[in-house]
C-alpha cells in the first residue's frame, strides 16, 4: 500500500516537470515570435513588403532610392522596334522620343501605404502595383520622332469596306481592301505604352493601327446582304419618258433594305413601299408629271400668285408604287409603262377650290380653310433656309397620313438615315415633306426657323397637329408661298 502511494507520488512529480518544461518553450517561443515581428516591422517601415512589384519589376525588400533606382535602369534607354504591314522594320530610341523617367512620380506614396505591422501577410500574397507617372514625356517630341517615320511619311493608301454590287445585271461581293492608311495617333498611343510596359516590339498590323475596313467579305453583314439582294433587289424596272429613261434597278434597289442598330441588313415591307413611293414620286413623277401652270387663288392672306409643285395632273403614284412592287417582286427586267392620272380640286379659286392649307413661310403662319372659313390656324416653323433644308414653295396636295410615325432622312453613305424623328401627326404633301407635331421646338412663328427650322417640314404645335390631322384629307391642296 505504502508502495502505491510512492508510486503515484512520483508519476505526479514527473508530470509537473513536464509542464514546466512545455511552459517555458512556449514563452521563449512566444518571445521569439514577439522578437520577430518586431524586427519585421522595423525591417519593413521604410521598405517594399516581400513579393511586391511596381510595373512588373520586382521591389521586395528595397528601399524607396532603391526601388526608383532600379525602376529608372529598367525603363532608360529602350529601343523600340514596328513592324509594318509590308514587312519592313523601323526603330525608336526612348532617349529621342521625349520619354524620360520621372523623378516626381507616385513610388514613396506607394510605400507610404503599406502597414508594416502587416508585414508578414505579404509572405502569403503577391502585391502587383501599376504606377502611370514613372515616365514623363514631351508629347511634341513623341510626335515628331513618330510623323518622322520614313513608313508613316510614305504615301498611304486608304481602306475601302467590302460591298456588295450589281454589275451586269447581277449582284456580286466585292472584296475589301486594308491599304495601308496609319493612324498615327493610335500609333503614338501603342509607342508611348510600351516605352511604359517595357515592350520592345510593336506589330502594327495585329495591334490595330492600321485603319482597316469595317466590313470584310466574308462578314456576315455582306454574306447576308448579299442573300437579301438577290432575293428581292434583282430587279431592272425602265421607264421611257420624254427626258430620257429612267432606271431603277439593283443598285438603287440595294439601298431600300433596311439595317438595324447592329448594322445587320433585313427586309421590310413596309421600307420597300416607302422607298418605292418616294422613288415613284420624288424621281419618277418630275419626269412625266404634267404640271399644272401658276396659280392665282384667294386665301385668308389675300390674293396671291403661286408657282411650281406638283399639284394638277400628273403620274398616279399609289397605283404606280403597287405596279411597280410588283415588278420588283417578280424580278423583272424589262421597259414599264407607268400608269399617269390627274388630282386637282377644283375648277375655281386658281383649281384651289374653298378647301386647302395655305402656308406663309415668310410670315411664319399656318391657316387650314374649310368650305371658305378659316377653321384653324397657328404659327409654325418651316424649313432651315439652306439650300437642302429649306421648305420649297408651291402649290401640293396630301398624299399621305398616319399617325404615330418615325421619319427617316436620306440614306448616307454608311445605309443609314440621316435622321429618326417620332410624330404622332403626320400629313406628307411633298415627298418627305409634311406637316407634322413637332413637339421639340420651343416656339412657333417669327424668326425661329433661320436657326432652327426644320428638314423642310412644316412643324405645328402638338394640339394643332392634332386638329389639323381630324379634319385634313388626302388630296386637299397645300400651297406654300414666301
Amino acid at each position: 500500500m505504502e508502495e502505491t502511494k510512492k508510486q503515484e507520488k512520483q508519476t505526479r512529480k514527473k508530470v509537473r516537470i513536464r509542464k514546466d518544461h512545455v511552459l517555458k518553450a512556449l514563452l521563449i517561443l512566444g518571445a521569439l515570435i514577439i522578437v520577430v515581428y518586431l524586427f519585421g516591422c522595423f525591417y519593413y517601415h521604410d521598405k517594399f513588403m516581400s513579393r511586391t512589384a511596381i510595373n512588373d519589376i520586382d521591389v521586395s525588400g528595397m528601399t524607396y532610392k532603391q526601388a526608383s533606382d532600379t525602376l529608372e535602369n529598367a525603363l532608360t534607354n529602350q529601343t523600340l522596334s514596328l513592324t509594318f504591314v509590308d514587312n519592313q522594320k523601323e526603330t525608336l530610341k526612348q532617349d529621342q522620343s521625349g520619354i524620360t523617367f520621372n523623378p516626381n512620380n507616385s513610388i514613396q506614396k506607394e510605400m507610404d501605404k503599406q502597414n508594416p505591422f502587416l508585414w508578414f501577410t505579404h509572405f502569403f500574397q503577391s502585391t502587383d502595383i501599376n504606377l502611370n507617372d514613372l515616365l514623363i514625356t514631351d508629347q511634341k517630341q513623341l510626335e515628331k520622332a513618330v510623323t518622322s517615320l520614313k513608313h508613316v511619311q510614305d504615301e498611304q493608301i486608304a481602306p475601302v469596306d467590302a460591298k456588295v454590287e450589281y454589275k451586269d445585271e447581277q449582284f456580286v461581293i466585292t472584296p475589301e481592301v486594308f491599304g495601308t492608311t496609319i493612324q498615327n495617333e493610335q500609333l503614338i498611343d501603342a509607342v508611348e505604352k510600351a516605352f511604359q510596359t517595357r515592350q520592345d516590339t510593336i506589330h502594327l498590323k495585329e495591334q490595330h493601327i492600321y485603319k482597316e475596313p469595317k466590313l470584310t467579305s466574308q462578314d456576315k453583314i455582306i454574306t447576308n446582304l448579299e442573300k437579301l439582294a438577290k432575293e428581292y433587289c434583282d430587279a431592272k424596272i425602265t421607264y421611257k419618258t420624254v427626258s430620257g429613261n429612267v432606271v431603277l434597278d439593283g443598285n438603287d434597289l440595294i439601298q431600300w433594305l433596311s439595317i438595324d442598330e447592329k448594322g445587320n441588313y433585313y427586309y421590310d415591307e413596309d421600307e420597300f413601299k416607302k422607298q418605292a413611293t418616294a422613288f415613284v414620286k420624288d424621281t419618277l413623277a418630275p419626269k412625266i408629271n404634267i404640271i399644272g401652270k401658276s396659280k392665282t387663288f384667294k386665301g385668308a392672306n389675300g390674293t396671291r400668285t403661286v408657282s411650281g409643285g406638283n399639284y394638277g395632273y400628273k403620274l398616279n403614284q399609289s397605283k404606280e408604287v403597287t405596279g411597280l412592287l410588283s415588278d420588283i417582286k417578280a424580278h423583272k427586267k424589262e421597259t414599264r409603262s407607268p400608269s399617269v392620272t390627274g388630282v386637282q380640286a377644283s375648277y375655281s379659286n386658281g383649281g384651289l377650290g374653298n378647301t386647302f392649307v395655305e402656308i406663309d413661310m415668310t410670315k411664319q403662319h399656318m391657316w387650314f380653310i374649310k368650305n371658305g372659313n378659316v377653321v384653324l390656324e397657328s404659327d409654325c416653323v418651316t424649313g432651315l433656309p439652306t439650300p437642302d433644308r429649306i421648305t420649297p414653295g408651291g402649290t401640293y396636295y396630301v398624299y399621305f397620313m398616319q399617325r404615330n410615325r418615325v421619319l427617316r432622312g436620306q440614306i448616307q453613305a454608311d445605309g443609314k438615315p440621316e435622321y429618326e424623328t417620332p410624330v404622332a401627326y403626320w400629313m406628307a404633301f411633298n415627298g418627305g415633306i409634311g406637316l407634322h407635331d413637332a413637339t421639340w421646338q420651343s416656339s412657333f412663328g417669327g424668326d425661329r426657323y433661320k436657326t432652327h427650322g426644320s428638314h423642310g417640314c412644316i412643324n405645328l404645335p402638338l394640339n394643332v397637329a392634332a386638329s389639323l390631322y381630324s379634319q385634313l384629307k388626302v388630296n386637299i391642296p397645300v400651297v406654300c408661298y414666301y
